[in-house]
C-alpha cells in the first residue's frame, strides 16, 4: 500500500520553495541598490568609461597577442626559407620537424611511386604516421584531401596516422574534409608554430585553448588550387607529392 505523503512535510517543501524565491528578489533589490549607489557616488560619466575599458583592453590584448603571433611565425617561416624552398627540400623540412620532436625511422619517401605519402615516421609512443606535403602558393582543396584520405586506405599505410602538411593553407571545404576523416592538418600557421616549437607532432601535445581561439577564422573560401607549370607562380610548385 503506497504511504500517503504528510502534509507537513508538502508545506514545509512549499514553505523552502517560496524562501528561495525570496532569497533571490532581496538579492536583486539589493544589487539594484548598490548599482543606484554607484551612479549616484561616482555619475554615469565615470561608470560609462570603466565599461569601456573593461571592453577595450582585453580586446587590445588578443589583438595585440594575435599580432606577435603572426610576427613571430612570419620570422621563423622566412629564417626557414619556406618560400625559396622546392618540393622536396619542403618534405626534408617535415622529416627535420620530425626528428626534433622524437620520432624514429623518419624516412621520406616523396616521388614516384610514393602512392600518396612523402614521409613516413614511427612516434615515440609507436603510432605511426604518413605524411602528405603539398608545396602549394594556392589553398589545398578538397580534392587533394581526399586524394590523400584514399592514399591511406593503401594496404602499406592503414594502421598510419595521416598528417597533411602544406605551405599554404586549406580552403574551407578541404578543412571540413580532413576533419571529418581526422586528419592532423599544418598549414603554414601552424607550420610557423612548429618551427618556434610552439607546436608538436605527436603524443601528449595538444595546442593550448588561447592558441586555438587566436587561430580561429584562418580558413579561407573553397578554391582548387591550380598545378603550375615550371617556373611559373600559382598553384602546387613541382613534384607528385
Amino acid at each position: 500500500m503506497a504511504r500517503r505523503r504528510s502534509p507537513a512535510r508538502n508545506r514545509r517543501g512549499t514553505r523552502g520553495a517560496g524562501g528561495n524565491g525570496l532569497l533571490w528578489a532581496l538579492s536583486v533589490v539589493v544589487v539594484l541598490v548598490a548599482a543606484a549607489e554607484a551612479v549616484r557616488s561616482v555619475g554615469w560619466a565615470t561608470l560609462l568609461t570603466v565599461a569601456v575599458v573593461a571592453v577595450v583592453v582585453p580586446v587590445a590584448v588578443v589583438l595585440v597577442i594575435r599580432r606577435m603571433g603572426t610576427t613571430y611565425r612570419r620570422d621563423a617561416l622566412r629564417r626557414a626559407g619556406l618560400d625559396r624552398l622546392d618540393p622536396r627540400r619542403f618534405e626534408e623540412l617535415a622529416a627535420e620537424l620530425l626528428r626534433r620532436d622524437g620520432f624514429r625511422k623518419v624516412t621520406v619517401v616523396g616521388g614516384a611511386g610514393d602512392r600518396g605519402v612523402d614521409v613516413l615516421g614511427v612516434a615515440p609512443d609507436g603510432v605511426r604516421y604518413a605524411i602528405q606535403c603539398k608545396y602549394y602558393t594556392r589553398a589545398v582543396g578538397p580534392g587533394q584531401v581526399r586524394d590523400f584520405v584514399g592514399a591511406l586506405q593503401a594496404r602499406p599505410y592503414r594502421d598510419h596516422r595521416g598528417v597533411l602538411i602544406t605551405s599554404h593553407r586549406l580552403s574551407a571545404e578541404a578543412a571540413r574534409t580532413a576533419r571529418d576523416h581526422d586528419l592532423v592538418v599544418i598549414d603554414r600557421d601552424r607550420l610557423g608554430d612548429w618551427l618556434l616549437d610552439a607546436y608538436r607532432l605527436g603524443p601528449g601535445w595538444r595546442s593550448p585553448v588561447w592558441l586555438a581561439r587566436l587561430r580561429r577564422g584562418r580558413e579561407v573560401p573553397a578554391e582548387e588550387p591550380r598545378v603550375s607549370e615550371p617556373g611559373r607562380g600559382g598553384g602546387e610548385m613541382g613534384g607528385p607529392g
